[in-house]
């Protein structure tokens, strides 16, 4: 009878073990990683006929667009921008948004509403894993396939200022980066500063190809003083101002007949009424992203 009792309780135990693992490997799922051998290269796209081309034509597409600039501001809420304060907050970037070119949208992060994980998201399209809210403190190089190894795959001169997560992330990607760290919680203007204090010398250059800003400051007053800090307005109103620098400079460059610009204004997530960030309520995972163009028609 004892024999029978622990083998039965054995099994049980064994079960529970299964069951244990089943549950971390689901909740924690490790990302498998790709050596950069076995990354896709833009050789490997399927053959797509063209008009008036033999079926066996493989040309890949002409380029779109001359430039890009990615204003990624962390914690953007998309009330902060589409919602009634929109037009308080950021009034420059709600008249594009109404009346200018330009296509926007309201955009969903997966939880874990965490900045590096929704970098890694962002980049490489990916869902992301729980895991990395634990990796957030100490971001390894990303070695999945990703936009920015493509951009630089393809010869596009990149530029990065802002979070440094970003320089941890793609270590050899960027020409030029001025990373700031983001654990000095407290700050949310020298922060914001050391980014913007480049702009007005390399908007005038032309060695560049994609310039990626990415803003701390914003998430930075969430976590002090929540949402509703009076903290906030000035702050967005500060963004609506570099965006509108960098739009202006953007269009006083476009020579005729050359490819158009792209600029895009995006959050990596969103903010709870709170200030944090990190769950799945509904004011944390909802982000704008607005697309700015003289290739998209005028509303």
């Amino acid at each position: 009878m004892k024999v029978r009792s622990s083998v039965f309780a054995s099994f049980i135990l064994i079960l529970e073990g299964i069951g244990v693992a089943l549950f971390l490997r689901g909740f924690f799922p490790v990302p498998l990683k790709s050596s950069i051998s076995s990354k896709n290269k833009l050789s490997d796209l399927p053959v797509e006929p063209l008009t008036g081309s033999s079926p066996n034509s493989s040309r890949l597409p002409q380029p779109l667009f001359k430039r890009v600039v990615i204003m990624l501001v962390d914690a953007l809420r998309e009330d902060f921008v589409f919602g009634p304060n929109g037009r308080m907050y950021m009034p420059y970037t709600r008249h594009l948004v109404e009346r200018g070119s330009s296509y926007s949208f309201v955009a969903k992060a997966r939880p874990p509403t965490v900045t590096m994980p929704r970098i890694k998201a962002l980049t490489t399209g990916t869902i992301p894993g729980f895991i990395d809210v634990v990796m957030n403190l100490n971001s390894p190089a990303l070695l999945e396939d990703n936009l920015i190894w493509q951009a630089k795959a393809a010869g596009k001169r990149m530029v990065f200022y802002g979070d440094d997560t970003w320089v941890r992330l793609f270590p050899k990607h960027f020409m030029e980066h001025d990373g700031t760290t983001s654990f000095f919680v407290s700050d949310y203007t020298e922060v914001d500063n050391n980014v913007t204090r480049h702009l007005d010398s390399t908007l005038k250059r032309d060695d560049w190809d994609i310039l990626i800003l990415h803003y701390l400051g914003l998430d930075h007053i969430g976590h002090i003083s929540g949402p509703h800090s009076s903290l906030i307005q000035p702050k967005l109103m500060e963004m609506d101002d570099i965006l509108k620098k960098i739009h202006s400079a953007l269009i006083s460059k476009e020579a005729e007949g050359s490819l158009p610009y792209l600029l895009v204004l995006c959050g990596d997530h969103g903010m709870s009424e709170t200030g944090s960030h990190g769950g799945s309520s509904e004011p944390e995972i909802n982000t704008p992203l607005v697309l700015l163009s003289p290739a998209f028609k005028r509303k």
